[in-house]
């Protein structure tokens, strides 16, 4: 971070990964700026949602890995991956068979009620 000036993130507003990333930058070095298009008017103005990133993507030749058949989006590194948006922000809806890929489908949904 020697010499940085800004810390860009796109953590939406939804969740504490903002708070996270910008705790620790400033943790780090408290003159950061930080860049956080989902807190952006102009940024929400021009993407309206994912259709819109998914178009801006392909039309700019940015691989992701989201598309439309599969609207929601994937955070994957060495220790895990997770997956968040569209049918998977319903409790009651299991994960599509294709969705593992660092482990295996355990053979179907068990929906317990408390």
């Amino acid at each position: 971070m020697e010499g940085a000036k800004y810390l860009a993130h796109g953590a939406t507003g939804k969740g504490n990964d903002q708070v996270r990333f910008e705790m620790c930058a400033i943790a780090l070095d408290a003159s950061l700026k930080t860049i956080a298009p989902w807190r952006d008017p102009e940024f929400l103005e021009k993407f309206k949602g994912r259709v819109d990133l998914l178009a801006y993507a392909a039309a700019n030749n940015i691989p992701v890995d989201a598309t439309p058949k599969a609207p929601y989006s994937l955070d994957a590194n060495l220790y895990h991956t997770s997956y968040e948006s569209g049918m998977l922000e319903n409790p009651t809806t299991g994960p599509p068979k294709d969705i593992f890929r660092m482990t295996v489908d355990p053979g179907g949904t068990v929906y317990l009620t408390v």
